[in-house]
């Protein structure tokens, strides 16, 4: 399971980040995390609830926003939600796209006393 290797990268950043802004608890860990990213959801749940914390992370609650995928056809710039890599335009048909939204995995916020 690599989404346990994930959330201690993760809570080690934090802490790293958070002991240099002098930080005492961190409450909140917000999360963007795309839908072709390759990670499993419930996975990476499980394993941020039990994976062992640092006590400066002791009490942080996980968030985590499900980000849809969004290709762009670089031929008519048309953007449209996608579930694949590698979509046809729906609009020009071009076989020119690429994911400009969907791949993501990073830390969008986190919360601190």
């Amino acid at each position: 399971m690599h989404e346990l290797s994930i959330v201690m990268n993760i809570l080690d950043t934090v802490e790293e980040k958070a002991k240099e802004m002098n930080a005492t608890m961190v409450h909140e860990i917000e999360m963007e995390v795309g839908i072709l990213s390759g990670v499993e959801f419930d996975a990476l749940d499980f394993a941020f609830e039990n994976s062992p914390k640092p006590p400066l992370l002791s009490k942080v609650q996980f968030l985590m926003h499900k980000i849809k995928p969004v290709a762009k056809c670089s031929d008519c710039q048309l953007e449209f939600d996608t579930l694949e890599y590698a979509t046809p335009c729906p609009g020009c048909k071009s076989i020119h796209t690429e994911l400009i939204k969907g791949n993501e995995l990073r830390i969008k916020s986190f919360k601190m006393d």
